[in-house]
């Protein structure tokens, strides 16, 4: 009797301080398409109120790329306009809008002549008729591609571990779009090797440069890239493997380091660190006012487990190594987590999103994902396999400009399908300030697990609540229901959520129910 009080108790708290959660909620009408699966992938303000959006529809058995939906809804979300584009062997790579004109990024192959070619589709806000130029062109051979074949339970590939990025080539902005990177990853066995093309907003070229790092492309793992929003120049993180062996361990230690490389038009510099006593599976770097940063998860086991967060400050004319922390999970966390301390460390964790402050605190999410494959033989000889995808906590770090762990959060949240409904599983996640949001669909039966713990549980992802949790400076955490499944007629993407606003307030998500669409817009106020 005690226990139940207690939860009652510790709900009705959360419905309590859910009033400092202020998310509004403003819906399209729902409508239907000629293509039933589609993504969202990019959308942008349009600088009154409303936005553009770009989505991906696939068909065929394969369910491969057809083309894209672009939708111009107005503040309110009345559709102003909206226009198709077909493709065959492109890709459109990002949006732009810029003095009422919309630009989409598009990777092109030409086989005719043996080509890929970075266009720019332009249209006037107002008509959405796009006319295409090209701003470079790259020889087909020098591209590095990738294909697989799956038979049954085998799969056989042409060089996998040499797949740093899609041959059609990586689009990187800066924080405010000043700049952008095309990457493209050329064929080189014996030096990894990158081909980099920096534009200004206007789309006039800045440099072109080809980065080559002078060791076997499959002892680098290339890590990610970073743009200065004030000069074009960048940053390029990678894993180097040492002693000719992609094993991430060797006589018990590390069996690799960490290059960040900054390219500019006229030098390149370079800076090596090492992760010490640990293992670090993978960095992420994060750009503030004063410094860059690289941040990630580490562990003092393996690169495949995790027992903290670190991060490394960077000085980002010299590349010197100002600040580096490693900073172990807290009791706290460890308590949300198993709901006693335990000296054990986390499995599975996926890296989701990272942001950084005007504090120059940095706020990484991941969420444990994993999957589970059963094959079975039936009676007359014949196999069926079955992939179920587990999408469960989330976990929320915050770190301060100077290496100390803040806060570390985790939500324990139970999310699992063999495919079916994996759109709406996941979350999307934003940083307003000094406060974390987590935006997640769940039922509305929050359950209580062992030591007076909640956990977020599935149901019906077909008619589900879209819930805000928000993670406040103290790393106290609330949450509230924004979207009722009662009063909707779709289920959102969590997972696609998009920003369209720099500062982070205002995410676009797309939802369904069978035929059935609909745009969410959510405003943090």
């Amino acid at each position: 009797m005690k226990k139940i009080i207690l939860l009652l108790f510790l709900i009705g708290s959360y419905v309590t301080f859910a009033q400092d959660i202020s998310v509004k909620s403003t819906t399209s009408e729902v409508f239907k398409d000629d293509k039933k699966n589609t993504s969202l992938l990019f959308s942008e303000s349009d600088g009154n109120g409303g936005f553009i959006t770009v989505r991906e529809y696939r068909s065929g058995l394969l369910q491969m790329p057809k083309g894209y939906y672009i939708d111009h809804y107005d503040a309110k979300l009345n559709q102003i306009n909206e226009a198709e584009i077909e493709i065959d062997k492109s890709q459109i790579k990002g949006l732009m809008i810029n003095n009422g004109t919309v630009f989409l990024l598009e990777s092109a192959l030409d086989t005719k002549a043996d080509v890929f070619n970075f266009n720019i589709l332009e249209s006037s806000l107002s008509k959405l008729n796009f006319e295409k130029r090209t701003l470079f062109s790259l020889d087909e051979e020098e591209i590095k591609k990738f294909f697989g074949v799956g038979i049954g339970p085998f799969f056989m590939t042409n060089g996998f571990n040499q797949m740093d990025s899609n041959p059609f080539g990586e689009v990187t902005f800066s924080a405010k779009k000043n700049f952008f990177c095309v990457n493209f990853d050329i064929k080189d066995k014996e030096a990894q090797t990158q081909r980099l093309y920096v534009f200004d907003k206007d789309f006039k070229p800045v440099f072109e440069r080809e980065f080559k790092r002078n060791i076997q492309d499959r002892l680098f793992q290339y890590e990610n890239i970073d743009v200065d929003d004030e000069t074009g120049e960048i940053y390029l993180l990678g894993k180097v493997f040492e002693n000719n062996s992609t094993r991430t361990k060797k006589k018990g230690k590390a069996n690799y380091n960490y290059e960040l490389h900054k390219i500019t038009a006229s030098t390149e510099k370079s800076v090596s660190f090492s992760p010490d006593e640990n293992f670090i599976g993978s960095l992420f770097t994060v750009r503030g006012k004063n410094k860059i940063s690289c941040a990630g998860f580490y562990s003092e086991k393996n690169d495949f487990r995790y027992k903290g967060v670190c991060r490394f400050n960077l000085d980002p004319e010299t590349l010197a190594i100002t600040k580096q922390s490693y900073m172990p999970f807290s009791e706290e966390f460890i308590k949300d987590k198993y709901g006693k301390v335990k000296d054990k460390e986390l499995k599975n964790l996926s890296f989701r999103s990272a942001f950084i402050n005007e504090k120059e605190d940095i706020v990484l999410n991941a969420e444990e994902f994993y999957t589970v494959t059963h094959t079975r033989s039936s009676m007359n000889g014949g196999m069926s396999t079955t992939t179920t995808y587990h999408f469960n906590d989330i976990v929320s770090v915050k770190m301060s400009r100077d290496g100390e762990l803040l806060w570390a959060r985790n939500i324990n949240k139970n999310q699992s399908t063999a495919g079916a409904v994996i759109e709406y599983l996941s979350f999307s996640s934003s940083v307003i300030g000094d406060d974390t949001y987590l935006f997640i669909n769940c039922s509305d039966k929050i359950r209580k697990i062992s030591n007076d713990r909640i956990e977020f549980k599935q149901g019906n992802m077909k008619k589900a609540n879209l819930y805000a949790i928000k993670i406040d400076n103290d790393g106290n955490y609330t949450f509230k229901n924004v979207v009722d499944a009662d009063d909707s007629d779709v289920s959102y993407f969590v997972k696609q959520g998009i920003h369209t606003a720099i500062d982070g307030s205002e995410l676009v998500f797309i939802g369904r129910k069978k035929s059935k669409k609909q745009f969410l817009k959510l405003n943090i106020m």
